[in-house]
């Protein structure tokens, strides 16, 4: 069972009973995506065309914001997005991410029910291909700037974050292209150099100290 949660700076977040976990820091929803996946990944590209891969879909809210920054900025991006479990509908109509955000609920509402597995054009600026599909089976031809991997944590997750699927990320990414993640344990930062990817570790959101960029040399 799924639930919505209230977090600290009023917007809304999903608990997953199953996992155990929620879907964002309980400090804030809005405010740690803004950090971790906008000032810390569209934010670090000053591309006008950009493709980027999401791992956890969850509740769109790393979605809506790119799409925002996006229309903001003028700059296309293609937006492509891995859920395995997707969230029931009638629960995203009960988030307050647009009330919080000042804005008109059409963009987030066509987010969610828009076909999955088949490019959307959501705005100008802005496509999103949503794929119901695992990340242990992912595969792909696409190449992409940025990699949002946005998966439940390694102790909730474990599979997810095995050094398999992280040597996926970086065959998915273009030269120079960087995964951006909120995790920052040793275990996989070591596992991702190991792999080849140069590793920065930057500040967090709040109550978290740090994050941790993953860069394909």
């Amino acid at each position: 069972m799924t639930k919505i949660i209230l977090t600290n700076d009023g917007s809304h977040s999903l608990f997953s009973e199953e996992a155990d976990e929620h879907y964002h820091s309980k400090l804030g929803a809005i405010s740690e995506s803004l950090h971790v996946f906008i000032k810390n990944g569209i934010n670090r590209t000053t591309k006008k065309e950009i493709k980027i891969l999401e791992i956890g879909f969850g509740s769109g809210l790393n979605a809506l914001l790119t799409q925002i920054k996006c229309e903001k900025e003028n700059r296309m991006c293609h937006y492509y997005t891995l859920e395995k479990f997707p969230v029931k509908r009638e629960l995203i109509s009960k988030l307050n991410y647009c009330q919080k955000l000042e804005i008109n609920e059409t963009i987030f509402n066509k987010i969610h029910d828009v076909e999955w597995n088949i490019e959307q054009i959501i705005s100008p600026n802005f496509t999103l291909t949503k794929l119901e599909e695992d990340v242990l089976n992912f595969r792909t031809k696409v190449k992409f700037d940025i990699i949002y991997f946005d998966a439940f944590s390694p102790e909730k997750q474990p599979k997810v974050w095995e050094e398999a699927i992280l040597k996926n990320m970086y065959s998915f990414l273009l030269k120079d292209g960087f995964l951006i993640t909120y995790c920052a344990k040793g275990i996989i930062k070591r596992r991702l150099k190991k792999i080849g990817f140069e590793i920065e570790s930057l500040a967090g959101p709040m109550g978290k100290r740090e994050i941790t960029q993953a860069k394909k040399k």
